[in-house]
């Protein structure tokens, strides 16, 4: 990684203003590619992966410096670069930075402090993954490749790539998934022409898993029960040819309104957006529909790729809140599937207690369901992408 000094003043002014002000890390980010808009690509490349990397092994650097060092976030910069690999800039602010002292403490360092992740979630990840632990919290360590999802409503990928390329994004199709290109530079996608013909949705190689399974056709009646920004429906529409009708439900207004551009955008017609004021909304739906996604709230442990903050943000609490809910919503949003219908309960989590512990007590207590298929995806194990979880369940009776 080969970063100037002019990118590396920004990339420590960003980490001391997330500090101090707890602000999203890619909000951020976004600030300062506006500001910085004379960068070249190589520059936001560097910019970005480097802001992202020091969020993610924040932990250990700062157990690396020891206390008098742990708020310098130019000598958490230095570190990271040497153990990278890089040669150590001869900056004035790196000096002082010592690291035969840092190697020291790293010799004894804990596996939480070395994988840097916070303690609590570190020992539940080990008792809940066992030997698969560190090599799935190491690979989410590592920055996210950017894939985008072809819009088959509007073009084929190899139309897209050709569309991509004059613009100056190369791209690549993914063998194991059809519909799916790799970007290797993101920054200018949401400025080409392909994005604002509605031609491709940036979507992660995981997310683009987790539609196929509800086995859509067209014609068919399907709820999108947690839809967020519309993302799975939006691939629901296009896997059904936009023939049907796909209902889109979510708690937030703002994300209902997101996915209604998105769809105008798209060509999709076949979509009714529609806000989860009270329990009645969904009561009222019960054995409506031939298909039901449940792309429920979770931890997004699937996810810290792209969203390193995240994991120092989470607690406990958080995950124990989280997993009565779910449990909750797949119980009442399950209603909604007619009898020989499915329901796919699906997280962006890699903990078995949001995931299969879920369907084991679903299904313990509702025997007109059944598990047909379920989609695991561990980053560093099976997946280069995010990770998932999804279990295809079908109504029997």
């Amino acid at each position: 990684m080969s970063i100037t000094r002019q990118v590396a003043e920004q990339v420590v002014a960003t980490l001391n203003n997330i500090r101090e002000t707890q602000e999203y890390a890619d909000k951020a980010i976004e600030r300062t590619l506006k500001m910085e808009n004379h960068w070249r690509k190589a520059e936001r490349g560097a910019y970005v992966n480097t802001v992202y990397q020091l969020l993610s092994l924040s932990r250990k650097l700062e157990f690396a410096l020891g206390s008098a060092s742990t708020a310098n976030v130019w000598h958490m910069l230095g570190t990271m670069l040497v153990l990278q690999g890089e040669m150590q800039p001869d900056w004035e602010e790196l000096q002082g930075l010592d690291m035969d002292a840092v190697q020291t403490r790293l010799a004894t360092a804990p596996q939480a402090v070395t994988l840097s992740y916070p303690d609590w979630l570190h020992d539940i990840a080990s008792a809940e993954l066992g030997a698969q632990w560190p090599t799935i919290a190491s690979a989410m360590n590592e920055r996210p490749t950017t894939y985008i999802r072809v819009n088959r409503l509007k073009t084929t990928p190899t139309e897209l790539q050709q569309l991509l390329r004059t613009e100056g994004v190369e791209s690549w199709a993914v063998t194991s998934a059809p519909d799916t290109l790799r970007v290797a530079d993101s920054s200018q996608l949401f400025k080409t022409k392909a994005f604002h013909q509605g031609w491709f949705e940036m979507q992660d190689l995981g997310s683009q898993q987790i539609a196929p399974l509800l086995d859509v056709k067209p014609g068919l009646r399907v709820v999108d029960g947690c839809c967020g920004a519309g993302g799975k429906s939006l691939h629901l529409a296009a896997l059904m040819a936009n023939k049907g009708y796909v209902l889109a439900m979510d708690i937030h207004e703002h994300k209902l309104a997101t996915l209604k551009k998105r769809a105008k955008r798209a060509g999709v017609h076949m979509i009714e957006t529609r806000q989860i004021t009270s329990s009645k909304t969904v009561k009222r739906l019960k054995d409506k529909f031939d298909r039901v996604l449940l792309d429920v709230p979770c931890t997004g442990t699937g996810v810290f790729k792209r969203n390193p903050d995240a994991k120092w943000q989470l607690e406990a609490s958080n995950l124990a809140a989280l997993t009565q809910l779910q449990g909750e919503i797949l119980q009442r949003y399950s209603q909604m599937c007619k009898a020989g219908g499915y329901v796919v309960y699906a997280t962006c989590s890699i903990l078995p207690s949001e995931n299969q512990q879920q369907i084991a007590a679903f299904l313990a207590a509702n025997s007109q369901f059944s598990l047909e298929q379920e989609l695991v995806l561990l980053p560093g194990i099976n997946t280069e992408g995010d990770g998932f979880y999804a279990a295809k369940l079908k109504r029997n009776d």
